[in-house]
Formats: structure tokens, C-alpha cells, sequence
């Protein structure tokens, strides 16, 4: 995990501010994420539209002409006592 993240700010990301978002779902979403890809990839396209979408409206209101988004996603399968919890 160190490693990944050390990789993506020395060579991958450029230098302009990054913040992390994390979806949180219901306990039956989670469960149905966890066992159907399908759902999963679903759930977390539409969680990066939503976000791109309010992030381009921002840019927009200052000025800013045609703005891009990118994202880094890693779906995390499992909370802090191991138990199963799939979020993004």
C-alpha cells in the first residue's frame, strides 16, 4: 500500500491539489457489491460522474474553460476489524 501510494505521487499524479473522496453504502449494498463485480463497477462509475460533474461545475464558476477530472480508485474490501465492508 505504501508503495503504491509513494508510485502514484513520484510518478503518476501531477502536481495540483488532490483530495480523496470515499463512498460510503448501506450494509445491503455492500453485501451485493462485494459478490457481483457488475455492481461494484456500476456503483462506483456513477460515484466518479456525481463527483466530476459538482468538481467541473466548481472549476466552471471560476473561470476555468473545459475543465478535466481524474481519479485513482481502489476498492477497499474490508474495515478496520476485518470484517467484510466493500467501499470505494
Amino acid at each position: 500500500m505504501a508503495e503504491t501510494a509513494a508510485h502514484l505521487v513520484d510518478h503518476v499524479l501531477p502536481h495540483v491539489p488532490v483530495r480523496q473522496w470515499v463512498l460510503t453504502v448501506p450494509f445491503a449494498l455492500r453485501y451485493r457489491m462485494a459478490y457481483d463485480r457488475k455492481v461494484l463497477r456500476e456503483v462506483r462509475r456513477v460515484f466518479l460522474r456525481t463527483i466530476f460533474a459538482h468538481l467541473r461545475r466548481r472549476a466552471r464558476a471560476r473561470g476555468l474553460i473545459d475543465p478535466e477530472c481524474g481519479a485513482v480508485s481502489f476498492v477497499q474490501r474490508f474495515g478496520s476489524a476485518l470484517n467484510l465492508q466493500t467501499h470505494s
